[in-house]
């Protein structure tokens, strides 16, 4: 009998220790301290399209119209970056997110990186593609604050050759992402739980 007890015992006493051990504040959704990534708006005005691209292959049938394709390239590129961007923060050992609408979570904090094109060129032929943007870090304390501005900076790149705007926008993303997580790691931002 006491040799089953004393088996017992060992089973569940690191199940019970564990469960003494005080676990973190994670908040409902596990993401205490995120750095929430934006998309990044980008206006018609700003694209500058590939005129050898947007043709027909039906003989007689119009191309894509030039307004819908430029609306197509820009949401591509944005896509492109914020996606970069997170996946780079991710690697670093950052909790980012990809959101328009994620925020601090209660007694929580965030960063959050958002910005607009500024310049989108499709290059010609896909060489020469280049993007450049306007970004901006801030800081959020609660869910619906506006966030506080902690930097603002320009930033621009290009693609080399055949890569196109989405590989400059990459490019750029993984940029912005490392200036990022130097802010984060100045700022004593803690990484992601493991």
């Amino acid at each position: 009998m006491r040799l089953r007890l004393a088996a017992a015992a060992a089973v569940f006493l690191p199940v019970i220790l564990a469960a003494c051990v005080p676990q973190p504040e994670t908040g409902p959704s596990g993401h205490p301290n995120p750095i929430i990534v934006r998309a990044f708006a980008v206006s018609n005005s700003v694209i500058t399209l590939d005129p050898s691209f947007g043709f027909s292959l039906y003989r007689g049938a119009p191309g894509v119209p030039p307004r819908q394709r430029a609306a197509a390239v820009g949401r591509a590129a944005a896509f492109s970056l914020a996606d970069a961007i997170a996946t780079q923060l991710g690697s670093l050992g950052y909790d980012a997110i990809r959101s328009d609408t994620a925020g601090a979570e209660p007694g929580g904090r965030a960063l959050v990186v958002t910005g607009v094109f500024s310049q989108l060129n499709e290059g010609h032929r896909r060489q020469n593609a280049s993007v450049a943007v306007d970004v901006e870090i801030g800081y959020q304390t609660s869910a619906g604050a506006t966030p506080t501005r902690l930097t603002a900076f320009h930033n621009s790149a290009g693609a080399r050759a055949g890569g196109g705007v989405n590989a400059a926008a990459a490019t750029l993303g993984r940029t912005i992402a490392n200036y990022a997580a130097d802010l984060a790691r100045a700022n004593s931002w803690p990484a992601a739980p493991r």
